[in-house]
């Protein structure tokens, strides 16, 4: 089967010379090549808009967590958003989010605080991204946790992996995933601290 493109069509019925042809064919690569730039260019702006306000919960969520303010630190949840600790606990929805910060926060939250460092998104649309920030959580004082005796300056380094996803032109959390970084097999400098 043999497929007839418009401009081989033009070219059987009025006797064009190859320069002409060339011409048409050029001016048509240009055309396709201008659109694609101008649409990779416009999503590219939109990302980094995005991007910034992205990074802005993410810095909302370390002011909150230093201010020991667990409703606001989850306010960047969606209604049904889950997030995984790094000891694996799952908490499901907004509601149960705040309900184990807040048990939580006694024991082994205030005395504490945090750093996050973004390091990356990937949008998978328009209106979800996958974010990809580190923690750098320090000991203010001693507390201890059932698996381990803080000392005043420790610090903990994790991974918070984030899926947001744009709500009524907001960008909130939908999931997230906090992995401990193991100081043996990935060590950080101590410079890093704080």
């Amino acid at each position: 089967m043999i497929i007839k493109c418009r401009i081989c069509t033009i070219i059987k019925a009025v006797p064009y010379d190859t320069f002409v042809i060339k011409s048409i064919i050029m001016k048509q690569s240009i055309l396709i090549s201008v659109f694609a730039f101008l649409a990779s260019a416009l999503f590219a702006q939109n990302n980094t808009k995005d991007e910034m306000a992205i990074k802005n919960v993410i810095q909302q969520q370390e002011n909150a967590w230093n201010r020991h303010d667990w409703e606001a630190l989850s306010s960047y949840f969606t209604e049904d958003g889950t997030l995984i600790n790094f000891v694996g606990q799952f908490w499901k929805g907004r509601t149960d989010i705040i309900a184990h910060f807040k048990l939580l926060s006694s024991c082994c939250l205030e005395p504490t605080s945090l750093k996050f460092e973004f390091k990356n998104a990937r949008f998978l649309t328009p209106d979800i991204a996958i974010v990809y920030t580190e923690e750098t959580l320090f000991a203010d004082k001693d507390y201890d946790v059932p698996f381990r005796h803080y000392k005043k300056g420790d610090t903990d380094y994790k991974w918070k992996i984030d899926v947001f996803e744009r709500k009524n032109g907001e960008w909130k959390i939908t999931a997230t995933q906090m992995t401990l970084i193991n100081q043996i097999v990935s060590p950080h400098n101590v410079s890093d601290k704080h």
